[in-house]
């Protein structure tokens, strides 16, 4: 039994930590690392983890070894945004005739979330980049969705403020 559930829950979480690693600038080998990791992790703290709390545990383990990563490695973290998907989604939603405007203003959206709060700038990555319900993400960080709706409200505020601060 233990076992068809720990299947099933990395099934349906590996995924997801992964790409939100890829998000935060993590390369493709060291996320998969770091993904079995955090799983090698759950499969040794089954037991101590409320099952209810295991989605959030697992996803803060691999936030928390990727920044453990970092500190060891004196790397940098750099926010990726999925630039094709960034600019495709930017250009139908309005009609551009220059690319590098574009281009530009993806820079200045990364230079915004760079500059706010580590978890707003999570938060909106999951929502907005990653299209996660707050449900999902509800789940994914063991809050309840109506906090999820909370912190994405102060989230966008923030991102606003540093938006209409910033130089363009």
């Amino acid at each position: 039994m233990k076992k068809d559930v720990l299947t099933q829950f990395y099934n349906d979480h590996a995924l997801i930590v992964y790409r939100y690693l890829l998000k935060h600038g993590c390369r493709k080998e060291v996320a998969e690392e770091l993904v079995h990791d955090s799983f090698v992790k759950a499969i040794e703290h089954f037991e101590d983890v409320d099952p209810q709390k295991l989605s959030a545990w697992i996803f803060k383990v691999a936030l928390n070894n990727y920044r453990n990563y970092l500190k060891k490695t004196a790397a940098r973290e750099v926010l990726l945004l999925d630039e094709n998907r960034f600019l495709e989604s930017f250009s139908a939603d309005q009609q551009v005739e220059d690319v590098h405007l574009v281009k530009e203003r993806a820079y200045e959206i990364r230079e915004c979330l760079n500059g706010i709060k580590t978890s707003y700038k999570e938060l909106l990555i999951l929502k907005y980049d990653m299209d996660l319900s707050n449900k999902e993400i509800g789940r994914m960080l063991g809050f309840p969705e109506q906090t999820v709706k909370t912190y994405l409200y102060r989230a966008r505020n923030e991102f606003k403020r540093v938006w209409r601060n910033g130089t363009r």
